[in-house]
This record gives structure tokens, C-alpha cells and sequence, in this order.
């Protein structure tokens, strides 16, 4: 029983040099790019100023340089903030941008990138720059002074949403 054990063993061996050496292998190679992930940072928050909900349908607009107007800022020879965002991701590649308002506590509020043309809500096809900002303003209309006034609100939100084409 040894001996046939011996020469099975032996028979494998050589079965399985045999297939080896049949086998052929390479190595090649996938392309690739490494992108960098975009990322926002708040540089400069927005400061709408001081808002006078006392009317219905009043607005408060934050303009480039944060020059306000509107019947809904209170005190409007004072400036407010303009928004600004570091944009950052692999330099050169092109992305777009689309911004968005928010409606809470009696108070709407629609942004707008100020860099890019008042008004303007999506841009695309954007060539990031090694120090990319966007600067935005945009509009805060009093839906409800009632509303407003019983929540006091401080803030309100708004998103800002980047993303290569």
C-alpha cells in the first residue's frame, strides 16, 4: 500500500508540472486619473442685515459688495454680508453649480451667485481654478410678517450643490 501511494504521488507531480508549464502569463496595465473629490467651504457667511417683517410681500436684496435694498431691510444704508464659497477638487476639470433657496417661519429666501451675474441660479460647464470662490447674495421676501414675527427667526438656510460634469 505504500508503494502505490508513492507512485500516485509521483504521477500527480508530474501531471501537474506538465500543466504549468502550458500556462501562460503577462502583466498590463489600466489607465487611470485620480480626481478629487469636490469639496465646499463656507469662507464668508451671509448676513442679510436687519429685516423688517412689519409688511407682507417686502423684500430685502443682498447685492455684490453686500449693498442692500428693498423695503424689508431695515435700515438699508447699512450693508449686509455677500456669501462666499472655497470650491476645491482637481484644477482644471469643469463642474457645475446650482443654488437654492429655502421657505421658513413666514420667510422666503432665493440666492444668487453675485460672481457670475446677479440673478443667476445654475451656471455649468465651470472651469475650477486652483483658488475657486463663489460669491453669492440673493433675495429674502417677508411671506407672513405674522409668522415671522412669532418665530423670530435667525437665520435661514439655503444649498449650495457643485458637481463635475
Amino acid at each position: 500500500m505504500k508503494a502505490t501511494f508513492k507512485k500516485a504521488a509521483i504521477a500527480a507531480t508530474i501531471v501537474t508540472g506538465l500543466s504549468a508549464g502550458a500556462a501562460q502569463a503577462d502583466t498590463f496595465q489600466a489607465l487611470l486619473s485620480i480626481v478629487q473629490p469636490l469639496s465646499l467651504a463656507e469662507n464668508t457667511q451671509m448676513d442679510l442685515g436687519q429685516i423688517d417683517v412689519s409688511t407682507d410681500a417686502a423684500v430685502c436684496t443682498v447685492a455684490a459688495a453686500g449693498a442692500r435694498s428693498g423695503a424689508a431691510c431695515f435700515d438699508a444704508v447699512t450693508n449686509g454680508t455677500a456669501g462666499v464659497i472655497d470650491v476645491s477638487g482637481t484644477t482644471g476639470l469643469q463642474f457645475d453649480i446650482s443654488i437654492s433657496g429655502t421657505t421658513a417661519n413666514g420667510l422666503t429666501f432665493a440666492p444668487s451667485m453675485l460672481d457670475n451675474g446677479q440673478g443667476a441660479t445654475t451656471l455649468t460647464g465651470v472651469t475650477l481654478a486652483a483658488s475657486h470662490q463663489l460669491t453669492l447674495g440673493g433675495t429674502l421676501t417677508v411671506d407672513s410678517g405674522a409668522t415671522a414675527s412669532a418665530n423670530n427667526p435667525t437665520s435661514i438656510d439655503y444649498d449650495v450643490t457643485v458637481a463635475y460634469q
